[in-house]
């Protein structure tokens, strides 16, 4: 059975929208390796820096509220919704390999500043639709209120040697 409601529309539905958020949390949870890990965890840290435990939540509640955002997006028939939230999760990931692949706490902040921009644009997109407008804000402002700030502390306690 196919359609919307039949197996072909559900099997849609998980493509478009469970499996881009699944393969960009495997990819980034792969560039941060046990490696990248040990190396961060020999950086200087701000004081106000949350536990792993918190960045580990506020990155499970990132992968849903992204799922439900694209889902959203595809129900509305919504492609310049679908594309930002694509466009964020791609730079999140990319933040990643900046950061965490190249051991760098500058190239970390630059990347977090230029991730503004595709938070910014999922944020227009979605300003008609109340929930993910919502999901898309409450994560605009982890961004801007604490991933900004940590980031810049983190490279400037930790100068390129």
């Amino acid at each position: 059975m196919s359609g919307v409601g039949g197996t072909g529309g559900a099997r849609r539905r998980v493509a478009r929208t469970g499996l881009p958020v699944a393969v960009a949390a495997v990819g980034g949870n792969a560039v941060a390796g046990r490696a990248a890990l040990a190396w961060f965890a020999g950086l200087r840290r701000p004081r106000w820096q949350v536990p792993l435990p918190v960045f580990a939540g506020v990155g499970v509640a990132y992968y849903g509220a992204m799922t439900i955002v694209l889902d959203r997006a595809d129900q509305r028939g919504d492609e310049r919704a679908r594309r930002a939230a694509l466009a964020v999760l791609a730079g999140n990931e990319l933040w990643n390999v900046a950061f965490f692949g190249r051991r760098s706490p500058a190239a970390g902040f630059a990347g977090m500043l230029a991730f503004t921009v595709p938070v910014g644009v999922l944020l227009a997109a979605v300003r008609e639709d109340r929930v993910s407008r919502a999901l898309a804000g409450a994560y605009a402002l982890w961004v801007v209120g604490y991933d900004v700030p940590w980031s810049y502390r983190l490279w400037r306690l930790n100068p390129p040697s």
